[in-house]
């Protein structure tokens, strides 16, 4: 019988991750061993969605849009997103810096451990809290974050504008997808604030639908993003509106007047700008639509 074609430094290697006891026992006939496929890893080396059984739209990223990961280290990176949220929102979540730190390295460490979705955190991570609801119309409650991103925008760039062009037409009129489990985060949301882990740029170059289609093979700790991808940017102006640079970011689970439309953001040098698009079958390189993490 001829020799396996393995290198030393292999053989060393499949003796560290088998064990040198187990070796000496399975070369004895005392054990056998059982081989199972890994876990395939459900997104790439830049924190993106690897495509699975997809039937519409998808391209890759354009590099040249980009987030820039904040710093969220210490209880005051954590503080001061936190009293942006409630100055833009005018609420007190009683959500404390404390609270959301230790809350988000739960969830960062669930993700860690998780051989599958490990690789999204290659990308921007977010801390956000989702205020308790008030109101149980969406569109509503729409309004009122749309409210806030103009005001936390505003005050982080001065001199620039938010251009909401569906201002005052919301209310009774956004739907949710299905499939997109974002019914979930609103149930939670009835009966207290959310705290979650936002992933602002994990499905670029996605089309809407093939953002909607990706949902079926994520873990169900997964919400595809819609109202926290606002919250986001009210707590996040900086990272998620700083120009043009900055990739447009779609609202992909939440629909406006039929499921033929949805929304997005669109930042510029000069301004903020968000609309209703019923183009949902186009894959763009600079758009992405987010996923929420719960844990």
């Amino acid at each position: 019988m001829g020799q396996a074609n393995l290198t030393a430094e292999q053989v060393e290697k499949l003796i560290d991750i088998i064990g040198e006891e187990n070796v000496k026992r399975l070369l004895a006939g005392k054990i056998t061993l059982e081989f199972k496929e890994t876990a395939k890893g459900l997104f790439d080396k830049h924190g993106r969605r690897i495509p699975v059984n997809l039937r519409v739209d998808v391209c890759d990223a354009d590099g040249s849009f980009r987030l820039d990961q904040p710093e969220m280290v210490n209880e005051v990176d954590y503080a001061n997103r936190i009293l942006r949220l409630h100055e833009c929102l005018d609420v007190n979540t009683g959500i404390t810096a404390e609270q959301l730190k230790a809350e988000t390295e739960r969830l960062l460490s669930l993700i860690r451990n998780t051989p599958q979705i490990v690789n999204i955190l290659r990308g921007v991570w977010l801390p956000v809290v989702m205020p308790s609801l008030t109101d149980e119309d969406l569109g509503t409650t729409l309004e009122q974050y749309l409210e806030g991103v103009g005001k936390s925008y505003v005050k982080t760039f001065g001199d620039r504008k938010f251009y909401n062009y569906r201002k005052g037409e919301l209310a009774g009129k956004v739907i949710t997808a299905l499939g997109g489990r974002h019914d979930q985060l609103v149930e939670r949301m009835k009966r207290g604030p959310v705290v979650g882990i936002h992933f602002p740029d994990s499905l670029r170059g996605f089309s809407i639908n093939a953002d909607r289609g990706q949902m079926e093979s994520l873990p169900k700790e997964f919400i595809l993003s819609g109202m926290d991808t606002v919250i986001a940017i009210a707590m996040y102006p900086d990272v998620l509106a700083c120009g043009w640079g900055t990739p447009a970011l779609d609202l992909a689970v939440l629909s406006w007047w039929s499921a033929g439309a949805s929304f997005s953001f669109g930042a510029r040098d000069a301004g903020l700008h968000f609309g209703s698009t019923a183009d949902l079958v186009d894959a763009n390189d600079n758009y992405s639509s987010g996923l929420l993490f719960l844990g």
